[in-house]
């Protein structure tokens, strides 16, 4: 499954070409912006305009980079039939997702290479602060990711169709990872909000470590690592009723 996802990856190279595109605008969008919001001042919410200026390059990049297309596999796939021969194969089902979601990853960052120097020129880029937090942080964040796209697309085993969440989870999942604010920014209850949901460490965490603005690290990889074990568990609790649910329907 690791090798299919990556060649799909690869077959698709007009989508990515255009997602590299809107990458480039974005940033070059978010630098005009914060640049004219920040005008003299040296510093906001603990960040200089060079610090967040890199910190929103490094997280639309991680963004595009780690984007997760299983949901959408997985539902084509149940509305289709064809989860039928996933089934039948020996490897868990879970793990074949996972792993065609890693191949996909690998293949689009492969295309994505080329576009990275000038996603850093339109926007900004500085010495890590923490090089070794930062490539910790976003590991962790990526599995967060794939676990939490995983458990979006089973629903499909129960709906059919999940088209409309998707497109709701990507946009709270976008917001709360501060993509486009850095959650610093958040004020008080929405704030908390985003303090008590995953999606901050698919994007903010990783980030602000690297720009410094999250100095110790050891905290939000314990939390991260707990966010994995938790929802790892709740994927298997939810496919096995998922996997009931398709052996009722065959049957």
């Amino acid at each position: 499954m690791t090798r299919i996802g990556f060649r799909l990856a690869l077959a698709y190279r007009s989508n990515l070409f255009m997602t590299c595109v809107t990458l480039v605008a974005q940033v070059f969008l978010l630098r005009m912006i914060w640049t004219s919001v920040y005008g003299s001042r040296p510093t906001a919410a603990g960040l200089t305009l060079e610090a967040l200026l890199a910190y929103l390059t490094l997280a639309n990049l991680q963004a595009f980079a780690t984007h997760t297309i299983v949901a959408r596999i997985i539902h084509q796939r149940i509305r289709s039939g064809m989860v039928f021969f996933d089934l039948a194969r020996p490897v868990g089902y879970l793990r074949q997702m996972a792993a065609f979601q890693v191949g996909n990853t690998v293949g689009g960052l492969l295309l994505l290479a080329p576009v990275v120097p000038v996603v850093l020129l339109v926007g900004s880029i500085t010495v890590p602060v923490n090089g070794t937090g930062y490539v910790i942080t976003l590991g962790l964040g990526y599995v967060i990711a794939v676990q939490l796209a995983l458990l979006i697309s089973l629903i499909g085993f129960w709906t059919m169709e999940i088209g409309a969440i998707s497109l709701l989870y990507r946009l709270v999942s976008q917001f709360f990872a501060g993509t486009m604010v850095p959650l610093a920014f958040f004020p008080g209850l929405l704030g908390t909000v985003a303090d008590l949901l995953p999606f901050k460490y698919m994007g903010y965490v990783p980030a602000a470590v690297y720009v410094g603005h999250i100095s110790e690290v050891s905290g939000p990889v314990v939390v991260e690592l707990a966010w994995i074990a938790g929802l790892w568990g709740l994927l298997r609790l939810t496919w096995s009723r998922a996997h009931r649910r398709v052996v009722i329907q065959g049957g």
